[in-house]
């Protein structure tokens, strides 16, 4: 009997490279697993993974082709690019998963999503609707935020989010119509400071800077108006202590793939080469 296949798309960025990885580590023997990529050629961290199929896919592009390539496809993942027309781009491939036949669609959103206000809000809302209706610790033993240090969030390890993903695609049907707000933890800033200090065996500081200093910073990276405007949006977020950034309920991850997340330590021990 021939195994159902799952289709990763965005599949050499960092969430779905981490979902790609685990889809092979975990559920290679349940699933046929095809990672879609721009360039398979280019993509070195996918190639030689256990059961794993590179094909060229690109968002946006030409559309006859996707509806081709996505033929026989039973689950599709659709890791929402980091471009200012995502939403366009997720919906369009949605709609080419349609036409192909895929059974189900995971797609990356926001927990602001209901913020239709925010600008990741606007963006990820609009995606949510069409799809439902179809490196300064090394350098200076610190590192800079304009979030208050004290005031406590909930992120996600990209690793956990793949393995989520994964957990889901292997088995799709039993998550259908489903959205979870997949978080890792909680801590704050400071926690992370001393963490990274615990791990590295010296002090490493948080340092505290207005909004506007670090939005000259960040643009001075590289990084586009729209894109500082919207992760400060989401640092307001946790300044003002909400729900959104700060969520109550931290057993979505452990209910979809029945492991604990990721703990603040833990990922620190994982990373910490990169920063001594």
């Amino acid at each position: 009997m021939a195994k159902p296949v799952v289709f990763v798309i965005g599949a050499s960025g960092s969430v779905g490279a981490a979902t790609v990885t685990a889809l092979s580590a975990k559920y290679a023997d349940k699933v046929e697993i095809r990672a879609g990529v721009r360039n398979p050629e280019a993509a070195d961290k996918l190639k030689g993974l256990n059961g794993v199929t590179l094909v060229a896919a690109e968002m946006g592009g030409d559309r006859d082709k996707l509806v081709t390539t996505l033929r026989g496809v039973d689950a599709l993942f659709i890791v929402t690019p980091g471009t200012k027309a995502r939403a366009e781009l997720a919906i369009s491939t949605a709609e080419a998963a349609r036409d192909a036949g895929v059974k189900f669609l995971l797609v990356v959103s926001v927990l602001t999503a209901d913020l239709t206000d925010t600008i990741f809000g606007a963006q990820f809302s609009k995606l949510e609707s069409a799809v439902a209706q179809l490196d300064t610790i090394k350098g200076h033993s610190a590192f800079y935020s304009p979030v208050d240090p004290d005031k406590p969030f909930t992120p996600v390890v990209v690793s956990d989010a793949g393995n989520a993903a994964a957990a889901i695609l292997s088995n799709p049907i039993a998550h259908a119509n489903q959205t979870y707000n997949l978080v890792s933890n909680r801590h704050t800033f400071n926690d992370v400071a001393a963490s990274f200090s615990e791990a590295l065996g010296r002090e490493v500081k948080y340092v505290h800077v207005p909004y506007e200093a670090a939005k000259q910073s960040l643009l001075q990276m590289g990084f586009q108006d729209w894109q500082v405007d919207g992760i400060f949006e989401l640092d307001k977020l946790i300044d003002s202590e909400s729900h959104i950034t700060n969520q109550e309920d931290l057993t979505h991850y452990t209910k979809i793939t029945g492991e604990k997340p990721t703990e603040l330590k833990t990922w620190i021990a994982s990373v910490k080469a990169a920063f001594q």
